[in-house]
């Protein structure tokens, strides 16, 4: 009679280990989980033909990580973007670039509250307690640190606020306060000193200048919002300025050469250009097979990596990192690269050993 008992329990711990050890499903778990990290494909990066607003969304935002941005000269505070720090002297005097070096989650206000921040321009949202914040769309709040400082004590972290107004004047600091400096640069690689053709009229134009000027829509005196204008002329002398063709602000122009490239002008043109980027995409491809091996290579080519490529390797699929981090413990060479969507690849001796984000 005693033994019976003792064989009752016995059965329970042999026929179900679940019940009593329920977290043995979730180790098999973790365990895919590892195996699915060990190659990554490279996320999308920031476009720099496209701006900020273009192409912002919650679920890619750490794509900006990393990207510098031009902050234009700020001629009134109180309209300027929303903008707290601990330090900021100076600021509200523009010209200046600063690096997105990350992204605040979850209650935005109350973290700002907590930091124990001042605002810096957009004066009429100082209060984080005001009842105007509750007519404000908070899209998000970039971390931006000035470029080029790197004594951490004098370089306190600016928290620009990109909110929108619900009621007039509708925008208080909206993604076009900042000027990504890789989209700024795209515009004039594109457009400045080319010859193009407006749109509606088709009449012909020289765009003699790319640059920042107020938006077209602010020329208020007390504005502080800047975009980037080209500036065109034509064979009379008439000038005007215009935004950058784009998806979300329309096309008004485009350059001559793009013009005859959609009108059909020069269809063997057109098929020579298909079949150049055909024959990069495929020399690319062989001459990472040729550096790495086949099965490193052909996944290099597609921009992937995994746990064991060198460091070379990894910047040869993923491209340049913004930001590197080198340390030596117990005689193991650590290093550390960033990347703009928050990735972050952790080599050991030269060997990538964790893919981190």
């Amino acid at each position: 009679m005693k033994i019976r008992p003792l064989l009752f329990i016995l059965c329970l711990f042999l026929t179900a280990p679940t019940f009593f050890y329920p977290q043995a499903t979730g180790i098999k778990k973790d365990a895919g989980k590892k195996q699915e990290e060990k190659i990554a494909s490279r996320p999308p990066s920031y476009d720099s033909t496209k701006t900020l607003e273009e192409q912002y969304k919650p679920e890619n935002q750490y794509q900006f990580i990393g990207l510098q941005l031009y902050l234009p000269p700020v001629i009134n505070p109180e309209a300027g973007p929303v903008v707290f720090s601990k330090k900021g002297s100076g600021f509200e005097k523009g010209n200046k670039n600063y690096t997105i070096v990350d992204i605040l989650q979850g209650d935005l206000k109350e973290q700002l509250k907590q930091k124990k921040v001042i605002d810096l321009c957009g004066y009429r949202y100082k209060d984080l307690n005001s009842p105007l914040w509750k007519e404000m769309i908070v899209h998000v709040v970039f971390v931006l640190k000035e470029s080029g400082k790197i004594d951490s004590l004098n370089n306190e972290p600016f928290y620009w606020v990109v909110c929108e107004s619900k009621i007039a004047p509708y925008s208080s600091s909206y993604f076009n306060s900042f000027v990504p400096v890789p989209y700024y640069e795209k515009q004039k690689q594109a457009y400045q000193k080319q010859d193009v053709i407006k749109l509606n009229d088709k009449s012909k134009w020289l765009c003699r200048e790319v640059t920042l000027l107020k938006s077209k829509n602010n020329d208020s005196p007390d504005s502080s919002i800047y975009n980037v204008f080209c500036l065109l002329k034509n064979e009379k002398g008439e000038q005007i300025k215009l935004r950058p063709p784009s998806d979300k602000f329309g096309r008004e122009f485009m350059t001559m050469k793009e013009y005859d490239w959609l009108d059909h002008a020069n269809r063997n043109e057109k098929e020579q250009m298909i079949k150049a980027a055909n024959d990069r995409q495929e020399k690319r491809k062989q001459e990472c097979v040729d550096k790495f091996g086949k099965q490193k290579g052909e996944l290099i080519a597609q921009n992937k990596i995994e746990i064991g490529m060198t460091v070379e390797m990894c910047e040869f699929a993923w491209g340049a990192p913004w930001n590197v981090s080198k340390t030596t413990v117990s005689s193991v060479k650590k290093e550390v690269l960033f990347y703009n969507w928050k990735y972050n690849l952790h080599f050991e001796n030269g060997i990538l050993v964790k893919i981190g984000h």
